[in-house]
């Protein structure tokens, strides 16, 4: 499981020139910069940025050394450098993807001449489909799917109560059947409004089928 705060034992190596800023725990993990403090930050980014890979990539980072039992020589120095991962990881997240598509020469030269912009379309079509919006951060569709079940469970509640209703106005032998049958009618048709709705977002839901069956077999009875 990823961590969110990391700690690693930095060594500052300075070569008359500059700063070479490397990590005995992280081969491969380096960065330069002209002033120690340039170095703290620049080292910061460098730790973060390999974390990140390693996370990529399914790996645990290595656990870090103790600061005594790291020596340094001449021109070295020895300190610990600290990353917060969660913006880090929202940057990475947010970073720009180069994506190449392929599409028709005349779609192109029509979608030029209407001078479109091909990368807002992109991410605006994607958004809809996985029903994403600029204010959730969170990627998972699993997670919208789970939120779209739910919508679906209150509509079979209501399904529920309408059964309940039409069961009601079956045994009902009084003169006002008629109008207790319009109502439940009226109210089957607002569920099945709410499902189509709810269709356009699970359009494959093995759950909406079964539902929207079962209400087209009630209308089958209430109109003999």
């Amino acid at each position: 499981m990823s961590k969110d705060q990391y700690i690693y034992p930095a060594v500052f190596t300075n070569n008359g020139e500059q700063l070479t800023i490397t990590f005995p725990d992280l081969p491969g993990c380096s960065a330069e910069a002209k002033s120690v403090e340039e170095g703290f930050a620049n080292g910061k980014e460098a730790l973060a940025l390999f974390i990140y890979a390693l996370e990529e990539k399914g790996e645990q980072p290595p656990v870090p050394s103790e600061v005594a039992a790291i020596h340094s020589g001449q021109g070295q120095l020895v300190t610990l450098i600290e990353t917060w991962m969660p913006p880090f990881r929202k940057k990475m997240e947010n970073q720009a993807v180069k994506k190449t598509l392929t599409i028709p020469k005349w779609l192109d030269d029509a979608a030029k001449e209407a001078d479109l912009n091909y990368s807002r379309i992109l991410q605006d079509a994607l958004k809809e489909e996985l029903n994403l919006d600029e204010s959730d951060h969170s990627f998972s569709v699993q997670d919208k799917l789970n939120r779209q079940l739910k919508k679906v469970k209150k509509s079979l509640k209501d399904l529920s109560k309408i059964r309940v209703h039409v069961n009601m106005a079956n045994d009902d032998e009084q003169t006002n059947e008629e109008p207790v049958t319009e109502t439940v009618k009226k109210e089957i048709e607002h569920v099945k409004q709410e499902l189509n709705e709810a269709a356009d977002r699970l359009k494959s839901s093995e759950e909406y089928q079964r539902l929207n069956e079962k209400i087209n077999r009630i209308l089958e009875k209430l109109n003999r």
